[in-house]
């Protein structure tokens, strides 16, 4: 609209600039002259008339420009400490199985959807992204495979999705202890400083504390040196998780 105006305004300041000067002769000329200046003024007019058609350019500028706001295909988000695929699915979408969506539209940034890193700058599609053409990471399958074991799991259940997340087999049983004594094998457990599944995996850990079970195991995984250093387990350092299992 900015633009129209200044277009519709430029015949009226013209047409100001011009009057004095037009007065002024028609006070000094003889009625021949003021004829003449007469006929040169109305042929001047048409001069001013191409300011509608450029109104209607402007405005139709202005219609384009809003298109492209309402067919904007995507959104962006700047991942925080603590977040997980899930939880972002969950704050965008109502559904924290929606992560793959985000997983899909972000596969440039994203190698693993287990590992997201705070600062990362994320696009949140409105509607599910067609899958790469390229063949897809090992880490989805997987996923796909822990969704067997999840919800609250027993001992054995539990040393399991430790082996499946590729814990050592020598370390499975001591995991799962030290999961039941953390968690009581539930899934969703949280603990009082926002500690998260079935390790109880610290939000001080970033994107590694999730309620994904594959995701979870694999967490404990890495912070545990893959069994050998339970040290940062409260539970371990008190014993309590002896006997768990």
């Amino acid at each position: 609209m900015a633009i129209a105006g200044t277009l519709i305004a430029a015949p009226a300041a013209h047409a100001s600039a011009l009057s004095p000067a037009r007065a002024a002769t028609v006070a000094a000329q003889p009625h021949s002259a003021v004829n003449a200046a007469v006929t040169a003024a109305k042929a001047a007019v048409p001069a001013t008339a191409p300011a509608a058609p450029a109104t209607a350019t402007a405005g139709q500028v202005q219609t384009d420009a809003a298109l492209v706001v309402h067919h904007e295909a995507t959104r962006h988000y700047t991942v925080q400490a603590g977040d997980t695929l899930s939880t972002i699915a969950q704050k965008f979408y109502g559904n924290p199985a929606r992560w793959t969506w985000l997983f899909d539209a972000n596969r440039s940034v994203i190698k693993n959807p287990d590992v997201i890193f705070a600062g990362e700058v994320l696009s949140v599609p409105f509607t599910a992204p067609a899958r790469s053409q390229g063949s897809a990471p090992a880490m989805p399958t997987t996923l796909t495979t822990s969704t067997t074991l999840s919800g609250t799991l027993s001992c054995n259940g539990l040393e399991e999705l430790w082996e499946q997340a590729g814990g050592s087999h020598a370390e499975a049983f001591m995991a799962a202890e030290i999961a039941m004594a953390e968690s009581s094998g539930r899934q969703f457990a949280t603990g009082p400083f926002g500690e998260r599944g079935y390790w109880q995996i610290n939000p001080n850990h970033g994107s590694l504390s999730t309620y994904d079970p594959l995701g979870n195991a694999k967490s404990a995984i890495i912070i545990s040196d893959d069994g050998t250093n339970w040290h940062p387990w409260t539970t371990f350092l008190t014993g309590a998780y002896q006997g768990k299992c």
